[in-house]
């Protein structure tokens, strides 16, 4: 069963498989087989994942899942299906075919790295020889570059919608206006490869968003972030220094700079599609003119854990997030701007067809500030610590125009309640973006 295996691997065709299964799920892999020898990918695929889901798991129908969506160029589900075969005995030939999705997916420093693991796993000599080429081939590319091994990814997303509730900072009350808005979203990101374990990356962002009907509330955001990261077995492992800085209306908000320290693996214990990522990040930040209340220092730790269920994905993310500030302190009044915070996110994201994607998100924060407000009314001092609940909700879609554009329709719910009036609202966000990626 091996040699035939990696046989019809070099063929490029589906794996057939002989095994005690159910009626349904024999006629489902018969199928698949027959759909993609006839080219019909889209049905093989849907016959392929029938199979599964009446209880097929073996390397086999892995593998051919992994041919099917590669072929069709859904290389994130490429990517999930071969790597079910990493603690198999077929180590050698999944990462073979992890390194050929990401040149597919125009990722070569990533590409090299599995071509490397799949020589270190004492591939068969047939498997051997094509990941010699590969490397070749790579190693001529890297000559071509300078000996640089460089991969770009850039975005852009152009939006426009409507808010009902426009809101200056997190920490001012809302002011039950609303309006019509136009956004701009763009960032590029860069990695350079010092070696198969090693690489340098640097990620920019900038973004604007514009209200029609009181520019007082537009936002302004660049940001940048230095990385150092290390593959430290199925996991990576880095320090990215960022820097930033904001603007409301024009004028400087915040300033920003620190570090994040992150490790994340797409592949954690005791499953191994189970996705996970941690990081903690420290930052110095320093108010523009008019905003001093927001110096200080913030930090905050995430942890998240994401997991496949064939089309349906699910994902959840915690965040603790800590801030000492300055504070507002006048004559007769004292706001805190300094949160302690915790939030829960819960994602879900659903392939419905091979263009159409439908999502969805759930999340509540609960902030606490850290000293009481005070203020004067009708001549008595009024000493009260604020305490929020954030609740929200979001749905949202993405239809495919082309490999590199999509649509994403999205509608944000979101409900506060605080121990101060002042600051309770809701506040709905419609918004409709054209995403590019490059």
């Amino acid at each position: 069963m091996r040699l035939l295996f990696i046989f019809l691997f070099l063929l490029g065709q589906p794996l057939s498989a002989q095994s005690a299964f159910s009626d349904g799920a024999s006629e489902a892999l018969a199928q698949g087989v027959v759909q993609f020898q006839q080219g019909n990918l889209g049905q093989a695929r849907e016959s392929f994942q029938l199979a599964a889901e009446l209880g097929v798991q073996s390397p086999s129908l892995h593998y051919n899942l992994g041919v099917v969506c590669y072929r069709l160029e859904d290389y994130p589900a490429a990517r999930q299906w071969f790597s079910r075969l990493l603690d198999s005995d077929d180590r050698a030939l999944a990462t073979y075919n992890l390194g050929l999705v990401a040149l597919a997916d125009d990722r070569p420093g990533e590409a090299r790295k599995w071509f490397e693991e799949s020589l270190a796993a004492s591939p068969p000599e047939s498997v051997q020889r094509l990941a010699e080429q590969q490397l070749a081939k790579l190693d001529g590319l890297a000559l071509l570059q300078g000996e640089r091994r460089v991969d770009a990814y850039g975005y852009l997303s152009l939006g426009a919608g409507y808010d009902s509730n426009l809101s200056a900072t997190p920490e001012d009350s809302a002011s039950n206006q609303g309006s019509a808005l136009g956004e701009v979203i763009a960032a590029g990101s860069v990695d350079y490869a010092l070696d198969a374990h090693r690489w340098l990356s640097l990620d920019l962002i900038a973004f604007a968003r514009h209200y029609a009907e009181d520019g007082d509330y537009d936002q302004q955001l660049l940001q940048a972030r230095f990385g150092v990261m290390r593959a430290w077995g199925l996991w990576a492992v880095g320090i990215r220094p960022v820097v930033s800085r904001s603007w409301l209306d024009g004028d400087s908000l915040e300033t920003r700079w620190g570090a994040e320290f992150l490790a994340r693996s797409a592949e954690c214990s005791p499953a191994e599609d189970l996705r996970c990522d941690v990081a903690f990040a420290v930052e110095q930040v320093n108010g523009g003119d008019g905003y001093q209340a927001y110096d200080g220092q913030w930090y905050q730790l995430k942890a998240g854990l994401g997991y496949p269920f064939g089309d349906l994905d699910l994902a959840g993310e915690y965040r603790l997030e800590l801030n000492n500030r300055q504070d507002l302190d006048v004559p007769e009044r004292f706001v805190s701007v300094s949160p302690t915070r915790h939030e829960l996110i819960l994602e879900a994201n659903y392939q419905l067809s091979p263009g159409l994607a439908l999502a969805g998100e759930l999340s509540v924060r609960h902030s606490r500030y850290g000293k009481p407000h005070r203020w004067v009314e009708s001549g008595m001092l009024v000493e009260r610590r604020r305490e929020d609940v954030l609740t929200g909700v979001g749905l949202m879609a993405e239809y495919d125009l082309t490999a590199r554009w999509l649509l994403r329709p999205q509608w944000f719910f979101r409900n506060q309640q605080s121990e101060l009036n002042e600051y309770n609202y809701r506040r709905h966000t419609l918004l409709l973006s054209l995403e590019g990626v490059f």
